[in-house]
């Protein structure tokens, strides 16, 4: 048997430090990990989440998750798939590496092309290697408004989450104001609606909805709606997107005297604007306008608007405004076409 030396004890044990080394630094190294550089010359690590509205979201190592407006990025490279599309309203599948130039980026496609755009150029940025909540993105808020309805101040509560995936988006909305007047809480006005749209081309999509409405002034107890139609994003520029949609919808109602519809045929006309300003103020107009023409019922008009007004107070939360209008030309019980209100809320955006 030949003896161990003190050498040799000396000489393994550095061995095994080596070897753990070599191991934390291959589990380290070996992830790969997506990079943000900016123009101050920091750069963030980590998981890029999405990119909407002239935001990126990080999931930076070390810190938190980050928003970073697109302004302040010199270049960007990923590992992970996305779907990236930019306001010329082409939509490309690939990953991004970094540019010579400042302020742009080279999208590597799936198919091997590289292009190179200017990182002010891309509207949305869709990782598809995520997790369902990861991709995530929405908002809920709560608050305090005023309406014609009830003349009294009166709470309301609302949110909204947004999916997608190579050919689909996904969007689900709530919104509810209340009135509380002698310990009795009234629900006045009330919107639920989810929605899913397929991408045909880089501007065309299809889309279909269904959506319920409460509307005590306009004497609607309840309404369940669905839309099947078809879109377009009419413009898409650096700071705003005007998107259309039209098809046909069915509705059945139910007024406050408890006297049901039948099925009602309507063609709609659905306009939704969305606009962001992040040099300071920190700005954000969510816009969407409605038009219902009957089919079934000749001559009716209605009409649905709402404008958010947000402005951000601290990272992540918004104050905002929320003027809103409904009008109906033939409501159910003719005590009042036209209801109209302003929320004023605390927003937190995820």
């Amino acid at each position: 048997m030949v003896p161990i030396k003190p050498s040799h004890l000396k000489l393994l044990g550095k061995s095994l430090i080596i070897l753990a080394l070599l191991l934390i630094s291959e589990r380290i190294y070996g992830q790969v990990r997506d990079s943000i550089f900016l123009y101050n010359g920091t750069i963030l690590i980590g998981d890029v989440k999405s990119a909407h509205l002239g935001e990126v979201t990080i999931d930076a190592d070390g810190l938190q998750v980050m928003d970073v407006k697109q302004y302040r990025i010199k270049t960007i490279k990923t590992f992970h798939r996305c779907k990236i599309e930019t306001n010329a309203k082409v939509i490309y599948f690939g990953t991004f590496d970094r540019s010579a130039k400042s302020g742009w980026a080279v999208i590597r496609t799936d198919g091997g092309e590289a292009i190179e755009t200017r990182i002010m150029d891309i509207s949305h940025i869709i990782p598809f290697e995520k997790s369902f909540i990861s991709q995530l993105n929405g908002n809920f808020s709560a608050g305090f408004s005023f309406a014609k309805s009830s003349n009294l101040g009166q709470v309301n509560f609302s949110g909204k989450a947004q999916y997608a995936t190579d050919r689909f988006d996904y969007e689900l909305s709530a919104s509810t104001i209340g009135s509380i007047d002698s310990s009795r809480y009234s629900r006045d006005r009330e919107d639920a609606a989810f929605t899913v749209a397929y991408n045909l081309k880089a501007a065309w999509f299809i889309a279909a909805s269904i959506a319920y409405q409460r509307n005590l002034e306009l004497s609607i107890q309840r309404r369940f709606q669905e839309i099947v139609g078809a879109g377009n994003k009419v413009f898409s520029r650096k700071y705003w997107l005007l998107r259309a949609i039209s098809g046909i919808s069915f509705s059945e109602e139910k007024s406050t005297d408890g006297v049901s519809s039948d099925v009602l045929l309507e063609i709609p006309v659905i306009l939704r604007f969305d606009f962001f300003k992040y040099h300071h103020p920190n700005i954000q107009i969510n816009a969407s306008t409605a038009g219902y023409f009957g089919i079934t019922q000749a001559g009716r008009v209605r009409s649905e608007s709402n404008i958010n007004f947000s402005w951000e107070i601290v990272r992540r939360f918004y104050l905002t405004l929320n003027p809103y209008a409904s009008f109906d030309n033939q409501a159910p019980e003719q005590n009042s076409k036209f209801d109209y209100g302003m929320a004023i809320s605390i927003s937190y955006r995820f």
